[in-house]
């Protein structure tokens, strides 16, 4: 495959997990019962490219989904599940813009419990990225609470949706290093459109949406979801996983730009300053990590094997 091709393909793939927030946007439906239309369509658009993927034949499709394959990956399903939902009711208080980046710092929460619970003790060029991260997320929080409360709290779901996220990567890091994405997406999507759906239906939410929510469903299942994700994940089989890494740090500023585009959501200064900030640190913590050679096979590592 051509540079331009590889480069385009992953460009396009950042493009679609950056427009989850648009999407979410013009849905008007409770955000549970959004997010358990999404990931029933995103399981249906799956599973079909799980049984062709697996009939070609690769190296990864002939391994066998282990008992501990499957649990940990419902485990990653499950914590998906509070990631997606956590991160959409975020938006209904907090900018997309803030939003997405909130939510993209889990490369420093990966390397704190990293360090906390595994005894990995991060290097002076991480505890730097990590150092800049948070006084980016400072920044940009100090303006929200100066916009009103509801705004940093909205930041705060998005946080603790990135947290879920560090635990959904962390479950199927193993995983991924033996198993295809379809196989695996196929397992975390079903785990986590059954958990949202029994959510929804104990919260007491009609699943009666109408055709106007359907359309945007099935836009966050087939284009954040399918196309978005499934795009950088394959991209680490034919790309250096530092640049994918890298890659990563263009999704809240698109996400930003798209807000700006169809919400006309304004990015205020602060905002843009404290965001650069923070990707400046979490783009230190990503060519720490890969510095560091915790990734000497060059497979996905924990914060960049999504399915």
């Amino acid at each position: 495959m051509k540079w331009y091709a590889r480069y385009g393909l992953l460009t396009l793939g950042i493009a679609g997990l950056s427009m989850a927030g648009i999407f979410y946007a013009f849905a008007s439906a409770p955000v549970v019962v959004i997010v358990a239309y999404r990931m029933l369509m995103a399981t249906l658009l799956v599973v079909p490219l799980a049984f062709a993927v697996r009939a070609s034949g690769g190296a990864q499709t002939r391994s066998r989904f282990e008992r501990a394959d499957v649990v940990a990956s419902m485990g990653s399903g499950l914590l998906f599940a509070i990631d997606l939902t956590v991160w959409a009711m975020s938006l209904k208080f907090t900018s997309v813009a803030s939003a997405a980046l909130f939510v993209s710092m889990h490369p420093i929460f990966v390397a704190l419990l990293a360090w906390a619970f595994l005894r990995e003790r991060p290097t002076p060029l991480m505890l730097a990225g990590i150092a800049l991260g948070i006084l980016g997320i400072v920044i940009v929080g100090a303006q929200d609470l100066r916009v009103s409360g509801r705004a940093l709290f909205g930041d705060g779901l998005a946080l603790l949706a990135a947290l879920a996220e560090t635990g959904y990567l962390l479950f199927g890091r193993h995983v991924r290093q033996r198993i295809d994405a379809p196989r695996y997406a196929s397992v975390v999507y079903a785990t986590c459109a059954v958990a949202v759906l029994i959510a929804a239906l104990a919260g007491g939410n009609s699943l009666v949406i109408s055709a106007h929510d359907l359309v945007w469903c099935f836009a966050l299942a087939l284009i954040a979801t399918v196309l978005g994700h499934t795009l950088v994940s394959q991209s680490l089989g034919y790309m250096p996983a530092a640049v994918v890494a890298v890659s990563f740090l263009a999704q809240p500023l698109l996400a930003s730009l798209f807000a700006l585009a169809f919400l006309h959501q304004a990015l205020v200064a602060t905002t843009v300053l404290g965001g650069l900030v923070a990707l400046a640190g979490i783009g230190i913590v990503a060519y720490a990590n890969e510095r560091s050679g915790a990734n000497p096979t060059g497979k996905p590592t924990a914060w960049q094997s999504e399915p």
